[in-house]
């Protein structure tokens, strides 16, 4: 009976040994952590380049108004022709020249990028014309081949049929100007432009 007794015994401890020892396994947690694999990133979508605003087109006051200086463009070199002036930082572009029955209307645009103002009392004046010094009555266009020099129209009072009463163009600004002309025989494609204290500007296209 006791042989018996203790046969159970040791059977009963060894079969807790084991249950003991395969709860304490199943109770650890496994051995090094599990990487939990990243997302993978998105390719960022091209953003469209952001447009280059475009120069405004220049405004230019009617007959007898002054034109009101404004801030001086990123691109100055706009337009058909440009040429630098005899002081530093000043830049004169020709935004067209146009023919219309027999006339031509010269539009170009002063910009000052000097630190003091451009003056325009008498700075553009021609000789011969009524009116205010402030006005582009000096503007002259030679056709080189037929060797002719044609100057501004005036009216029936001897004004100059072109901007005028013009203000100051004070530093890091710009102002938009115009001037007529009677208009050279249609073979004429091509006219040079002098305007007082600038370079002169050769070979501007006349466009219809």
């Amino acid at each position: 009976m006791m042989d018996f007794e203790r046969n159970i015994g040791v059977r009963f401890t060894a079969s807790a040994l084991l249950a003991v020892a395969l709860g304490a396994c199943s109770a650890h947690p496994q051995s090094g952590a599990q990487a939990t694999a990243a997302p993978v990133s998105q390719p960022a979508t091209a953003q469209p380049a952001a447009a280059t605003a475009a120069p405004a087109a220049a405004t230019f006051a009617p007959l007898g108004q002054a034109a009101t200086p404004t801030a001086a463009p990123a691109a100055q070199d706009a337009g058909v022709a440009s040429s630098d002036g005899e002081k530093t930082g000043t830049k004169l572009v020709v935004n067209s020249l146009t023919r219309a029955a027999d006339t031509l209307t010269l539009k170009f645009t002063l910009i000052n990028n000097a630190a003091v103002s451009l003056g325009m009392s008498g700075a553009f004046q021609g000789s011969g014309y009524h009116g205010t010094y402030r006005d582009v009555s000096g503007i002259d266009l030679i056709d080189i081949v037929s060797k002719k020099k044609y100057f501004p129209l005036a009216d029936t009072d001897g004004n100059c049929i072109c901007s005028r009463d013009m203000d100051d163009i004070p530093p890091n600004s710009q102002a938009p100007f115009w001037v007529k002309y009677p208009a050279p025989p249609a073979s004429t494609t091509k006219i040079s432009v002098q305007v007082p204290h600038f370079i002169p500007l050769d070979d501007v296209p006349i466009t219809q």
